[in-house]
Protein backbone atom coordinates (compact mmCIF):
# COMPACT_ATOMS: atom_id res chain seq x y z
CA UNK A 1 0.00 0.00 0.00
CA UNK A 2 2.70 2.37 0.97
CA UNK A 3 4.41 1.30 -2.00
CA UNK A 4 1.68 2.84 -4.13
CA UNK A 5 0.88 5.82 -2.54
CA UNK A 6 4.37 6.41 -3.13
CA UNK A 7 4.35 5.46 -7.09
CA UNK A 8 1.16 7.93 -7.18
CA UNK A 9 2.97 10.75 -5.84
CA UNK A 10 6.09 10.03 -7.99
CA UNK A 11 3.93 10.06 -10.90
CA UNK A 12 2.18 13.38 -9.92
CA UNK A 13 5.23 14.89 -9.26
CA UNK A 14 6.91 13.92 -12.53
CA UNK A 15 3.78 15.34 -14.05
CA UNK A 16 4.17 18.09 -12.73
CA UNK A 17 8.19 19.13 -13.50
CA UNK A 18 6.64 18.04 -17.35
CA UNK A 19 4.04 20.60 -17.36
CA UNK A 20 6.20 23.51 -15.60
CA UNK A 21 9.08 22.84 -18.05
CA UNK A 22 6.81 22.97 -20.94
CA UNK A 23 5.48 26.19 -19.68
CA UNK A 24 9.43 27.62 -19.21
CA UNK A 25 10.05 26.41 -22.70
CA UNK A 26 6.79 28.20 -24.48
CA UNK A 27 7.66 31.31 -22.35
CA UNK A 28 11.42 31.20 -23.96
CA UNK A 29 9.88 30.53 -27.18
CA UNK A 30 7.97 34.10 -27.00
CA UNK A 31 11.28 35.67 -28.93
CA UNK A 32 10.03 34.27 -31.57
CA UNK A 33 6.30 34.07 -31.85
CA UNK A 34 4.78 37.64 -32.07
CA UNK A 35 1.79 39.12 -29.96
CA UNK A 36 -1.24 38.68 -31.12
CA UNK A 37 -1.93 42.82 -30.84
CA UNK A 38 0.73 43.25 -32.70
CA UNK A 39 -0.41 41.75 -35.70
CA UNK A 40 -2.21 43.18 -39.06
CA UNK A 41 -4.61 41.12 -40.73
CA UNK A 42 -7.75 41.06 -42.81
CA UNK A 43 -9.81 37.72 -43.60
CA UNK A 44 -13.32 37.04 -43.57
CA UNK A 45 -15.05 34.91 -41.10
CA UNK A 46 -17.63 32.02 -41.28
CA UNK A 47 -20.65 34.65 -41.64
CA UNK A 48 -18.69 36.50 -44.53
CA UNK A 49 -17.38 39.47 -42.36
CA UNK A 50 -14.28 41.10 -42.42
CA UNK A 51 -12.10 40.74 -39.61
CA UNK A 52 -8.87 42.18 -38.39
CA UNK A 53 -6.98 41.84 -35.09
CA UNK A 54 -8.33 44.69 -34.12
CA UNK A 55 -11.82 43.15 -33.35
CA UNK A 56 -10.28 40.12 -30.80
CA UNK A 57 -8.91 42.86 -28.61
CA UNK A 58 -9.84 42.58 -25.18
CA UNK A 59 -10.46 39.28 -24.53
CA UNK A 60 -8.31 35.96 -24.53
CA UNK A 61 -7.59 33.92 -27.75
CA UNK A 62 -6.87 30.34 -28.44
CA UNK A 63 -5.53 30.63 -32.15
CA UNK A 64 -5.02 27.41 -34.30
CA UNK A 65 -4.32 26.82 -38.04
CA UNK A 66 -5.77 24.17 -39.75
CA UNK A 67 -8.74 23.08 -42.95
CA UNK A 68 -11.77 21.85 -42.34
CA UNK A 69 -11.21 18.71 -44.42
CA UNK A 70 -8.66 17.64 -42.08
CA UNK A 71 -8.76 13.85 -41.33
CA UNK A 72 -7.65 14.34 -37.85
CA UNK A 73 -5.33 16.94 -36.26
CA UNK A 74 -7.91 19.43 -36.51
CA UNK A 75 -11.11 17.73 -35.26
CA UNK A 76 -8.86 16.46 -32.73
CA UNK A 77 -8.01 19.71 -31.27
CA UNK A 78 -10.89 21.46 -31.88
CA UNK A 79 -13.12 18.69 -29.60
CA UNK A 80 -9.84 18.69 -26.81
CA UNK A 81 -10.73 22.47 -26.84
CA UNK A 82 -14.45 22.26 -26.25
CA UNK A 83 -13.87 19.58 -23.69
CA UNK A 84 -10.91 21.53 -21.11
CA UNK A 85 -13.22 24.58 -22.01
CA UNK A 86 -15.92 22.41 -20.38
CA UNK A 87 -13.84 21.66 -17.53
CA UNK A 88 -12.67 25.23 -17.00
CA UNK A 89 -15.89 26.41 -16.74
CA UNK A 90 -17.21 23.54 -14.18
CA UNK A 91 -14.20 25.22 -11.91
CA UNK A 92 -16.74 28.78 -12.41
CA UNK A 93 -14.76 30.68 -14.41
CA UNK A 94 -16.70 32.38 -16.78
CA UNK A 95 -15.18 30.72 -20.02
CA UNK A 96 -17.09 32.81 -22.33
CA UNK A 97 -14.45 35.80 -23.08
CA UNK A 98 -12.01 33.14 -24.84
CA UNK A 99 -12.10 33.57 -28.65
CA UNK A 100 -11.32 30.62 -30.31
CA UNK A 101 -9.98 31.43 -33.81
CA UNK A 102 -9.34 28.75 -36.61
CA UNK A 103 -7.46 30.43 -39.93
CA UNK A 104 -7.61 28.11 -42.53
CA UNK A 105 -4.87 27.22 -44.30
CA UNK A 106 -6.87 25.80 -47.51
CA UNK A 107 -7.89 28.97 -49.43
CA UNK A 108 -9.39 27.07 -52.04
CA UNK A 109 -11.98 25.09 -50.84
CA UNK A 110 -12.17 26.48 -47.26
CA UNK A 111 -15.08 29.09 -48.15
CA UNK A 112 -17.23 31.05 -45.25
CA UNK A 113 -19.74 28.60 -45.74
CA UNK A 114 -17.03 25.55 -45.72
CA UNK A 115 -16.01 26.69 -42.59
CA UNK A 116 -19.50 27.72 -40.81
CA UNK A 117 -20.94 24.10 -41.97
CA UNK A 118 -17.47 22.51 -40.01
CA UNK A 119 -17.32 24.31 -37.20
CA UNK A 120 -21.02 23.89 -36.53
CA UNK A 121 -19.92 20.52 -35.90
CA UNK A 122 -18.44 21.06 -32.41
CA UNK A 123 -19.45 22.02 -29.21
CA UNK A 124 -17.75 25.09 -29.06
CA UNK A 125 -18.00 29.03 -30.18
CA UNK A 126 -15.10 29.07 -33.02
CA UNK A 127 -14.41 31.80 -35.31
CA UNK A 128 -13.56 30.33 -39.05
CA UNK A 129 -11.28 32.56 -41.04
CA UNK A 130 -10.26 32.54 -44.73
CA UNK A 131 -9.08 35.03 -47.58
CA UNK A 132 -7.31 34.37 -50.43
CA UNK A 133 -4.03 32.14 -50.88
CA UNK A 134 -1.71 35.05 -50.35
CA UNK A 135 -3.46 36.66 -47.51
CA UNK A 136 -3.35 33.32 -45.48
CA UNK A 137 0.14 32.74 -46.19
CA UNK A 138 0.87 35.72 -45.06
CA UNK A 139 -0.55 35.09 -41.26
CA UNK A 140 0.69 32.09 -41.32
CA UNK A 141 4.54 33.51 -41.61
CA UNK A 142 3.38 36.44 -39.07
CA UNK A 143 2.74 33.93 -36.37
CA UNK A 144 5.14 31.34 -37.45
CA UNK A 145 2.69 28.70 -38.56
CA UNK A 146 3.65 26.26 -41.47
CA UNK A 147 1.16 24.78 -44.13
CA UNK A 148 2.25 22.59 -47.15
CA UNK A 149 -0.05 21.40 -49.86
CA UNK A 150 -0.07 17.30 -50.13
CA UNK A 151 -1.53 15.66 -53.31
CA UNK A 152 -1.75 11.85 -52.84
CA UNK A 153 -1.48 9.74 -56.18
CA UNK A 154 -5.68 9.19 -55.92
CA UNK A 155 -5.71 12.94 -55.80
CA UNK A 156 -6.90 13.91 -52.57
CA UNK A 157 -5.49 17.36 -51.68
CA UNK A 158 -4.38 16.98 -47.55
CA UNK A 159 -2.43 19.97 -45.77
CA UNK A 160 0.84 18.82 -43.48
CA UNK A 161 0.40 22.31 -41.07
CA UNK A 162 1.31 23.68 -37.87
CA UNK A 163 -0.81 21.57 -34.86
CA UNK A 164 -0.07 24.01 -32.23
CA UNK A 165 -2.54 26.25 -30.76
CA UNK A 166 -1.27 29.77 -29.54
CA UNK A 167 -2.40 31.26 -26.60
CA UNK A 168 -2.64 34.78 -26.29
CA UNK A 169 -4.10 36.97 -23.10
CA UNK A 170 -6.78 39.68 -23.04
CA UNK A 171 -3.85 41.72 -23.29
CA UNK A 172 -3.24 40.01 -26.81
CA UNK A 173 0.41 38.77 -25.12
CA UNK A 174 1.42 35.61 -25.87
CA UNK A 175 1.29 32.93 -23.22
CA UNK A 176 2.44 30.11 -24.80
CA UNK A 177 1.08 26.92 -26.67
CA UNK A 178 -0.98 23.97 -26.58
CA UNK A 179 0.96 20.99 -28.53
CA UNK A 180 -0.98 18.29 -30.33
CA UNK A 181 -1.86 15.14 -28.17
CA UNK A 182 -0.96 17.32 -25.00
CA UNK A 183 -2.19 15.53 -21.85
CA UNK A 184 -5.73 16.95 -21.57
CA UNK A 185 -5.17 17.76 -18.07
CA UNK A 186 -2.55 20.38 -19.08
CA UNK A 187 -4.63 21.86 -21.44
CA UNK A 188 -7.32 22.69 -18.82
CA UNK A 189 -4.81 24.08 -16.79
CA UNK A 190 -3.11 25.98 -19.82
CA UNK A 191 -6.71 27.77 -20.48
CA UNK A 192 -8.20 28.01 -16.79
CA UNK A 193 -4.46 30.85 -16.23
CA UNK A 194 -6.19 32.89 -19.20
CA UNK A 195 -9.18 33.88 -17.21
Amino acid sequence: MMLAAVAVVAFVAAAGAVFWLSEQQARKMQVGIPDFSSQEFRLTDQSGASRSAADFAGAPVALFFGYTYCPDVCPMTLTLLANALDEVGDRGLDTAALQTIFVTVDAERDTPEQLAAYLSLFDTEVTGLTGSSEALVKVQRDFGAYASRVEREDGVVLWDHTATVYLYDADGRFTGTIVFNEPPEFVTEKLARLF
